[in-house]
């Protein structure tokens, strides 16, 4: 005689064979780790290209007229750093579509720190410190050629940006970081075995 709501037991042909609910980690899952890290690491691109934007707007003397190349280059700097916090927030709170504005912040990180001398004519001289024997090549070979020689906290700042979009367009778009985020794993433990 059963118990109502509960499955009779077969307790004849070999008899109990309990079965345990929690098997121990599965290898296919993934941890936490890497998405974790890549929101960090997008945490820092924002923090990096917003901090370089700010000191380079902050550099320009006052009744100086903005050329509006420069203007556009920082709306798409503060542009790139909401989608990459927003990315960074969402992933913090375990949602799939955070990895995927971490990807394109990255992508976006990368893109804007290589048209940068498209859009803002001479943004190289704002890179130079004291280089004195820095020989002028043309926009993007004069752009260049100042941040990796890295002469005042404007290269350096664009140098750590470039590096930080590379590494977080590689990690938001690895499959542990989003089999973590889509919740393979969340109901991973069952203390009761199927069929209880």
């Amino acid at each position: 005689m059963g118990y109502p709501g509960y499955p009779q037991q077969n307790w004849q042909g070999g008899g109990y064979q309990p079965q345990l609910g929690y098997q121990g980690p599965d290898p296919n899952q993934s941890g936490p780790g890497l998405a974790i890290t890549s929101g960090i690491v997008g945490l820092g691109a924002a923090g990096v290209l917003l901090t370089q934007t700010i000191m380079l707007m902050s550099d320009i003397p006052a009744g100086f007229e903005i050329p509006t190349g420069w203007t556009v280059m920082n709306i798409m700097h503060f542009a790139v750093v909401g989608i990459t916090l927003l990315g960074a927030i969402l992933v913090f709170v375990r949602q799939l579509a955070g990895a995927f504005l971490l990807l394109f912040g990255g992508l976006l990180t990368v893109t804007v720190i290589l048209l940068d001398p498209a859009l803002a004519e001479g943004v190289w001289a704002s890179m130079l410190g004291a280089l004195p024997d820095f020989e002028p090549s043309g926009d993007y070979g004069n752009y260049f050629k100042a941040m990796f020689e890295f002469g005042n906290e404007q290269a350096v700042l664009r140098f750590i940006t470039a590096v930080l979009g590379v590494l977080l367009l590689i990690m938001a778009a690895l499959p542990p970081s989003l089999n973590w985020l889509r919740g393979s794993d969340r109901n991973s433990y069952n203390p009761y075995p199927q069929g209880w």
